[in-house]
């Protein structure tokens, strides 16, 4: 449904992380600029453009504009994606949650899904419901976005600042549960005395809930968590929540990198309000033929231009990520190829340096090499995950590359180790994902492509905790997790309600070493 076939696919995959080789070979095989110098040096007759310049320009002009597009509007097409596409094979409607009972299996194409909690996934539009009320069990831990993938306003804090998506643990009930109002922006109506109000930029809202279990051979608690919660209209009939059982059931959540693209964001701008923030690309998304009641009937040669556009920015993005390792600022530890998503002082892990629709917090200019690589290969955001707090949220890191700086490829093994006493009060997690879909590593006869604290890992003399990753497992270790050939990956670190350890760097986990 969303993407090309797996030809392009493989296509992409050698364009994008060829053969594991240093940085250095990589960019000596870069084109020459020509493309770029023959735009530069179109002739202008007495200062006015030919027919055929003219025609050069426009279309130049049409692309480049439409590859900016995409890029932008990242956040929203990829939450776009994922109503869409669980909508269509479990349902759609406030009351309808995707529940998956039996943890994120890879068979579920979304990107960088934790298939350690128990996940509940559901869209509702305030545009028909009118304000929404969420009654929230205890022992759950989630948020609220809106459709840019904006965490929702919530109540007031002591200190002065709001909380930001978090409810659950994180939120202002603090895991014990409470009511919740959701409201669209600009809304004057009564709040009930005792409800937690948050406001929706857009008629669409995102209603993320992780339930967890202290063992991995008894979900039941996760799912029960989940399962309490209940959505209905503040006003009105409420309809039953419907939760589907999704773990089993294969499903495409993924936003498309070629034309179609294009025609999922034209139906999420005609579904929804009209978003007054950031003018200047709304401009830009309309010089490309996509406005709110206007028709898009792009032309043939749109349709191409569009097309390709999609393809060049999603390798754009995909190179961001491949290679944010050199971004500044962009990693944990100086000396680790792990990835912060924030953008963290290295000297101080309790302030990142940038907010939760990635903005510069001193600037509050977007960070557009951070939000890209959040968007490309992650969803959803919120103070929990984005803020420091001692023993509350979590905190994430990327690995694209081993330990001497070249591509995680499928075909080869590796050996990372985790120090002793990793530092979460909840869990630490270790997770593999395709590099192009983002999606969980499908790899035969292997279910989860994760290990966690709560599976019965074998530990090293010393506590410290070596995993092991590659296609096969000929000396039966244990901690292994499996990878295809061919394919590249990425992995992420997860800690869940992180400890002081981590945030005073006194814990570092390893890179992966290339076993040779």
């Amino acid at each position: 449904m969303m993407n090309k076939s797996i030809l392009t696919l493989s296509l992409a995959t050698a364009v994008l992380f060829t053969a594991c080789q240093p940085q250095e070979k990589q960019q000596s095989a870069a084109p020459e600029p020509n493309h770029y110098e023959s735009l530069a040096s179109l002739p202008l007759e007495g200062g006015y453009p030919t027919a055929e310049v003219s025609r050069t320009l426009d279309e130049e002009l049409y692309f480049q504009r439409a590859t900016q597009t995409y890029l932008w509007a990242l956040p929203a097409v990829n939450m776009y994606a994922m109503k869409e596409g669980l909508g269509k094979t479990f349902g759609e409607g406030y009351n309808v949650i995707s529940v998956f009972e039996k943890r994120l299996k890879p068979q579920t194409i979304i990107t960088t899904p934790n298939s350690d909690v128990i996940y509940a996934l559901g869209f509702a539009d305030l545009s028909k419901t009118g304000p929404l009320v969420l009654d929230v069990p205890p022992m759950l831990q989630g948020l609220l976005d809106d459709f840019w993938h904006r965490p929702l306003e919530g109540p007031e804090r002591p200190d002065g600042t709001r909380f930001l998506g978090d409810i659950g643990f994180p939120g202002p009930d603090r895991g014990k549960g409470g009511k919740y109002l959701i409201v669209p922006e600009g809304y004057d109506g009564e709040v009930p005395e005792g409800y937690y109000l948050y406001t929706s930029k857009t008629n669409g809202v995102f209603i993320f809930q992780r339930g967890f279990f202290q063992s991995v051979d008894n979900l039941q608690p996760g799912v029960d968590a989940v399962e309490g919660i209940k959505i209905y209209p503040l006003e009105g009939e409420a309809i039953p929540m419907d939760f589907q059982h999704a773990s089993d059931i294969p499903s495409d959540a993924l936003f498309a990198h070629d034309f179609s693209y294009f025609e999922m964001l034209n139906r999420f701008i005609q579904s929804d309000r009209v978003d007054n923030i950031d003018p200047y690309m709304h401009g830009m998304l309309t010089a490309i033929g996509i406005k709110k009641g206007t028709a898009f009937n792009p032309t043939t040669r749109q349709k191409e231009l569009l097309d390709q556009a999609a393809e060049t920015a999603w390798r754009m993005a995909k190179n961001i990520a491949a290679n944010f390792d050199g971004e500044p600022d962009g990693l944990w530890w100086n000396d680790r190829k792990w990835v912060a998503h924030a953008h963290t002082e290295l000297d101080d892990f309790m302030h990142t340096l940038i907010d939760e629709e990635f903005r510069d917090r001193v600037t509050k200019h977007t960070d557009v090499n951070a939000k890209a690589h959040m968007y490309i290969n992650h969803y959803s955001i919120s103070t929990g995950m984005m803020s420091s707090i001692v023993g509350l949220g979590a905190k994430y890191g990327n690995a694209y590359k081993d330990s001497e700086g070249n591509y995680l490829m499928g075909e080869n093994s590796y050996e990372i180790t985790f120090p002793a006493d990793m530092p979460a009060k909840l869990f630490t997690s270790l997770t593999l994902y395709d590099a192009e879909t983002a999606a969980g590593v499908d790899a035969e006869g292997q279910v989860y492509p994760s290990l966690n604290t709560m599976n019965e890992l074998v530990a090293n003399e010393d506590g410290s905790v070596t995993f092991f990753i590659g296609p096969d497992n000929p000396d039966n270790k244990s901690n292994f997790i499996k990878t295809v050939p061919g394919r590249g990956w990425f992995s992420l670190f997860r800690f869940y309600g992180p400890e002081q350890a981590f945030f005073d760097r006194t814990y570092k986990p390893g890179d992966f070493v290339k076993v040779k």
